[in-house]
């Protein structure tokens, strides 16, 4: 998302000693600058934490949402898949003021970042493919591949052939995706 070739500015901010000490002794315990995790923490702040309130989000601890996903029967996961896809419409229009598969896909790795799932894109020989990985059993992979083909449909009319496990979901596409 973000690359090095990106411009920066230098500015200087007043900030008080506890917080920079703070973010300091994290930034050793991550093995990365200080520079670094201020910008970690801004491009945070400017990719979800603004829309956050907007969007009326909720902090919900991991138990808690492992134990609601895990519990989802196949019609629930179809409501949840329209939930999801709507509040990722919403946030995609608030935050990038136009709904595409460029600027939705972004949108969804930015959700999935906030809950530690990776997502990796892979082009080979025409195949298009996406690997999301998580910790959070089956139901979430059905769920995440629902989501996925859902979103490809509506926005391209392409449909997507899924593979999961309990920890992965990959979905390959074979059009061609500008």
């Amino acid at each position: 998302m973000e690359t090095d070739s990106k411009r920066t500015k230098t500015v200087s901010f007043r900030i008080p000693e506890h917080i920079i000490n703070d973010i300091e002794k994290e930034a050793k315990i991550k093995l990365i600058s200080t520079n670094s995790l201020i910008n970690q923490i801004l491009l945070k702040y400017s990719t979800w934490d603004k829309y956050e309130t907007r969007m009326r989000m909720y902090p919900v601890p991991h138990d808690s949402f492992q134990h609601i996903l895990e519990h989802l029967d196949e019609i629930r996961r179809g409501e949840a898949v329209d939930i999801i896809f709507n509040a990722i419409r919403d946030w995609t229009l608030i935050s990038r003021k136009k709904f595409d598969l460029h600027n939705c896909l972004s949108v969804l790795q930015d959700y999935c970042r906030r809950v530690n799932v990776t997502v990796e894109e892979e082009n080979s020989a025409g195949i298009r493919s996406y690997v999301i990985r998580h910790n959070l059993g089956n139901n979430v992979s059905c769920l995440i591949s629902e989501l996925v083909k859902k979103i490809f449909w509506e926005l391209t009319k392409i449909e997507v052939d899924t593979d999961i496990t309990k920890t992965t979901v990959v979905a390959k596409l074979r059009s061609k995706i500008d």
